[in-house]
């Protein structure tokens, strides 16, 4: 949807294929109904509750349907959530009728299962697991029956494709709703996901049509691992693979009035519908947008070295970057919703929160000339999660976001992602 006339050619798709566009949000609730009251039988459900858009809906939707006594939600506040986070979660809540919902903390446990992991799929796997084992320990707190309960989780169909859930998936990431344990206790039947084959926007149209208020719904979408994939750690190792093809981009993107530095990290890409894994570019020059686009496109086109490419909002004109050993600590933690949450704020003073559909920002573990560590920007527009474009900001915003956030001590040069989805996921991890 992201292409240009790209729904034109799906249209047309449908068309040739003779399919019936049926479906719409009204039939949809309809037949989830049957199929929630018939895997539930008589036992309860138990949500785990992110506060995001998609554990919203189903939260609303399990309520609707079984009713509030026999649906139970759980937010762990897991120690990987921005600033205030797990209390504003709580109040949004009750303050929109969602009476059955408990939090537990259980930052510490997930924190240390995360000690010294670098690897990003490892970190995926873990979080997920810690949920289940969150969930139990939730359970005899709670005193309740496991043999009483089901537990259902908001898994829309963007996570079971990334994660290889279907027959011609390549997995791009593991989502923390796709770990084995999870996938076990779909097969026995102790799992629902009632909308595990709804796109994002489709999962919206779902809320409004159930009368879920619209600051709920238009949130910006939030990973379920949360600051853990946005929290990069690194074991200190690593090189970039090619000095040859680094002189290359520079000598592409010179001509143009910009210096190109390959960093010394890698994240995680989408190319040819399979995973990529692979080295940032940043580019220091001028804030031409249409031609920052053009260049990452090309660069990531050209180079198989190179998945992204930043611009430097923040940079000296021959940046000098150093990988360091660095893992998911508080700290780091802190350091980032500090950041995270002063992004926010200026995106509402100046009215283009509404405009971006998502605003990750990623702390790197890599230091700058001065000995501090680099943090992106990456607010992008979408509809479906499957596809994504990066989102300018206004100069203004973005004078307001480098004069705040490099007014920390901790944190170096500030870099913003001018890549699409693909060849870059949304998140970079």
């Amino acid at each position: 949807t992201d292409t240009p006339s790209g729904n034109t050619m799906l249209s047309n798709f449908l068309d040739l294929c003779g399919c019936v566009r049926s479906w719409n949000s009204k039939n949809f609730l309809d037949e989830i109904a049957e199929e929630i009251k018939r895997i539930c039988g008589k036992r309860n459900v138990f949500l785990l509750v992110s506060g995001g858009v998609d554990s919203t809906v189903a939260f609303m939707l399990l309520n609707k349907i079984l009713g509030n006594d026999r649906v139970l939600g759980l937010h762990i506040d897991n120690g990987l959530m921005r600033y205030r986070e797990s209390e504003a979660i709580l109040d949004y809540m009750k303050s929109n009728g969602f009476t059955n919902l408990k939090i537990i903390d259980a930052s510490e446990d997930f924190l240390r299962a995360l000690k010294n992991v670098a690897e990003p799929e490892e970190k995926r796997k873990i979080i997920g697991n810690m949920f289940i084992t969150a969930k139990e320990k939730a359970f005899d707190q709670l005193k309740l029956n496991a043999d009483e309960w089901v537990l259902a989780q908001g898994t829309i169909y963007p996570d079971t494709i990334e994660s290889a859930g279907t027959k011609h998936a390549d997995r791009i990431k593991t989502h923390h709703n796709r770990v084995d344990i999870i996938l076990e206790m779909i097969e026995k039947g102790n799992l629902i996901e009632p909308l595990a084959q709804l796109y994002k926007d489709e999962v919206r149209e779902l809320g409004e049509s159930m009368g879920i208020p619209k600051e709920l719904i238009w949130r910006h979408p939030f990973p379920g691992p949360g600051l853990g994939v946005r929290v990069l750690c690194s074991d200190g190792t690593g090189t970039v693979d090619s000095v040859q093809e680094s002189s290359a981009i520079n000598n592409l993107v010179k001509q143009y009035g910009y210096h190109a530095h390959v960093l010394p990290i890698k994240s995680v890409g989408v190319q040819g519908d399979e995973r990529s894994y692979a080295h940032p570019v940043v580019l220091a020059g001028p804030c031409d947008w249409k031609l920052l686009e053009e260049l990452s496109t090309r660069i990531t086109n050209s180079f198989s070295s190179v998945n992204r490419v930043v611009y430097g909002l923040n940079v000296v004109d021959t940046p000098s970057y150093t990988l360091v050993k660095a893992f998911m600590t508080k700290e780091r933690l802190d350091k980032l919703r500090s950041v995270d949450h002063i992004v926010t704020e200026i995106l509402y003073k100046t009215d283009e929160y509404n405009d971006i559909w998502q605003m990750p920002v990623v702390l790197l573990p890599m230091l700058n000339s001065a000995g501090k560590e680099c943090i992106v920007l990456r607010p992008i527009v979408s509809q479906e999660a499957m596809t994504a474009r990066f989102k300018p900001l206004a100069v203004e915003t973005l004078d307001q976001i480098v004069k705040q956030v490099t007014a920390l001590d901790t944190v170096g040069d500030l870099f913003f992602d001018i890549t699409h989805k693909p060849p870059a996921t949304i998140e970079w991890e």
